[in-house]
């Protein structure tokens, strides 16, 4: 199946521009609907989704917690809604910006960001990147590389916690040090994207994903190969 391409809003409107959200950003914001509202009606019990160390380190550990926390950004309210707001405007604009030509670099981000926001929780236990120019709420212009400061600065204002933001940006930094400062200085690549993921967005469909990712000695031929070799005719 060939990759799908972003179309331009058209006569079906609100279709039509869902449809053209980038893949992540289209796939976060499904996911924050539907839990939201889920939780919202009361279909979905937030004690098997919420993330706590105890419970994932109990005899019987629930290891599903360290997923299902991402997925949950709160019930419906103007802060969950403005969150929403800005992950469609931000952050379709950096997958846009950072991950147009590579959504399975994309995931692979998102993954890193993950595990670093994991353990920074679990470090505290045991004892927003690179972007275009944006507008901020259609007032301020910034460079949006600041764009998470600026967030950060407006919680402080409000009087409200902060560790999100905080743990937001070295989540998103972790990824920028490891797949582009890191190897500049080294020469070592100590993240990179998985064939296969490449090879299953391209199969499926999502985003965009370059051919010679998938199969760089010959990018016309996108076959699973892993269980591939030289036969043998078995002798009667």
């Amino acid at each position: 199946m060939p990759p799908r391409e972003i179309r331009q809003v058209g006569d079906r409107g609100a279709a039509d521009w869902y449809t053209a959200l980038p893949p992540i950003t289209r796939g976060l914001l499904t996911c924050y609907l539907v839990t939201g509202l889920a939780a919202f009606m009361g279909v979905m019990p937030l004690q098997y989704v919420y993330h706590s160390w105890q419970l994932c380190f109990k005899r019987v550990p629930e290891v599903w917690r360290l997923v299902t926390n991402f997925t949950f950004l709160g019930k419906p309210s103007l802060g969950w809604l403005f969150q929403l707001v800005w992950l469609v405007q931000y952050g379709g604009a950096y997958e846009q910006a950072k991950f147009a030509s590579n959504t399975a670099d994309g995931i692979t981000a998102v993954a890193v960001g993950m595990a670093t926001g994991m353990s920074l929780d679990l470090l505290s236990y045991l004892c927003r990147a690179f972007l275009p120019p944006v507008s901020l709420f259609g007032f301020i212009k910034l460079n949006g590389r600041h764009l998470p400061f600026a967030f950060l600065a407006l919680d402080l204002l409000m009087g409200q916690d902060i560790w999100s933001d905080v743990m937001g940006i070295l989540m998103g930094h972790m990824y920028w040090f490891l797949t582009d400062v890191y190897p500049v200085a080294s020469g070592r690549h100590v993240i990179q994207t998985p064939r296969w993921l490449s090879r299953l967005c391209l199969q499926h469909g999502i985003g965009r994903v370059p051919i010679q990712a998938v199969n760089p000695i010959n990018p016309s031929d996108v076959r699973f190969r892993a269980f591939q070799g030289r036969g043998r005719r078995l002798g009667d």
